[in-house]
C-alpha cells in the first residue's frame, strides 16, 4: 500500500531511513530504542505492512531474545550479580547490555521493513546509477537476493514433495540428503538465471552508454522542508550522541536507565525525527477528511 511518505523524493526517504539506521546503532539506549521500535511499528502499519512485519518481527524477536540470554552467560563484566551460573556470575550490567543490542536490532529490522515498502529498485537505481551504476545495480540485486532465494526455496520444495524428497519425515541422516538435493536444484536453477540475466544485459547492451530514467523526480518545496527538519533533528541527536547524551553507561556500574533530564531534548528530537513519516501521513489523512 503506497502512503503520503511515498511520494517524497527518493533522496529525502533515503536519508531518512540512513538517518533512522545510524541513530539505531548509535544511540545505545533502552528508552530510545524502544521509543524509536515502537514508531517504526506503527509506521509499519499505516503503510500495510502487518502480515510482513509480524512474520519479520517474530524471528527478530527469537534472535534478540538469543541476544539478551548469551550475552550475560558469556560476558561477567559489572558490579551487580544477580546470580551465579555454574559458578560463574551472572551480571546485570551484561543482562542489560544484552537487551539493549536486542532493541537495536529490533529497530534495525523495523527500519529496513519500512525502506522495502518506500523506496522502490527503480528509485534506487535513480539515486545511485548515474555515480556508479554497476555498483548500484549490485546492490539492488543483493537486496533482493535473499527474498527471492527463499520464495524459490518454498517452491522448489513444493515441487520435490510430489517426488517424496521432504524434510519434515524420516531419520535426521534421510532428511539432510533432501535438504541438500533440494539445495542443489535451488543452486543450479539460480546460476542458470543468472547466465541468462548476464547474457541478457550484454545484449541489450547494459553500461555502453549512461543510464537514463523514465521517471524524473524533482525536489518540491515541501520535499526541501522536509528535508531540512530532518537534517536539524538528525543534527541535534548526533550532537548528543557526541556529548554522551543518549547512551547508556552499562559498564563497569550500570546507571539508572530512566533517562537523565540533559536527554530529554535528544529523546524528542529522536522521536521528531523517527516520526516525521507518521506526521506526514497523519496530515494527509486529516486533509482527506477535511475534504469529504
Amino acid at each position: 500500500m503506497k502512503t503520503a511518505f511515498s511520494f517524497v523524493h527518493p533522496a529525502v526517504s533515503f536519508f531518512y531511513y540512513i538517518g533512522a539506521a545510524v541513530l539505531a546503532m548509535t544511540l545505545l539506549h533502552p528508552v530510545f530504542l524502544g521509543l524509536g521500535t515502537l514508531l517504526l511499528l506503527l509506521l509499519n502499519r499505516l503503510q500495510g505492512n502487518a502480515g510482513v512485519s509480524g512474520r519479520m518481527l517474530r524471528a527478530s524477536f527469537m534472535v534478540a531474545l538469543f541476544i539478551v540470554i548469551i550475552n550475560p552467560l558469556f560476558t561477567h563484566r559489572g558490579r551487580t550479580i544477580v546470580w551465579y551460573l555454574f559458578q560463574n556470575p551472572v551480571t546485570m550490567e551484561a543482562i542489560i547490555y544484552g537487551l539493549t543490542m536486542a532493541c537495536s536490532f529490533l529497530l534495525l529490522a523495523a527500519v529496513f521493513i519500512s525502506y522495502q515498502q518506500t523506496i522502490s529498485s527503480h528509485q534506487f537505481l535513480y539515486l545511485f546509477a548515474r555515480f556508479s551504476p554497476k555498483a548500484a545495480l549490485l546492490t539492488m540485486i543483493a537486496i533482493r537476493f535473499v527474498p527471492l532465494l527463499l520464495q524459490r526455496l518454498s517452491h522448489i520444495a513444493l515441487v520435490q514433495q510430489t517426488k517424496g524428497v521432504q524434510m519434515e519425515h524420516g531419520s535426521v541422516r534421510l532428511r539432510i540428503r533432501h535438504g541438500m538435493q533440494i539445495l542443489s536444484v535451488l543452486l543450479v536453477c539460480s546460476l542458470e538465471e543468472a547466465l541468462q540475466t548476464a547474457d541478457s544485459m550484454q545484449a541489450r547492451g547494459f553500461g555502453a552508454v549512461k543510464r537514463s530514467t523514465y521517471v524524473a523526480y524533482r525536489m518540491t518545496g515541501r520535499d526541501w522542508l522536509i528535508l531540512s527538519c530532518l537534517l536539524v533533528l538528525f543534527a541535534a541527536c548526533a550532537a548528543g550522541a557526541a556529548g554522551g547524551l543518549g547512551i547508556l553507561a552499562i559498564y563497569p556500574k550500570l546507571q539508572s536507565v530512566w533517562p537523565r533530564p540533559a536527554e530529554w531534548p535528544v529523546v524528542a528530537a529522536f522521536m521528531l525525527y523517527m516520526s516525521i513519516p507518521i506526521l506526514i501521513e497523519g496530515r494527509e489523512w486529516v486533509w482527506w477528511r477535511m475534504q469529504k
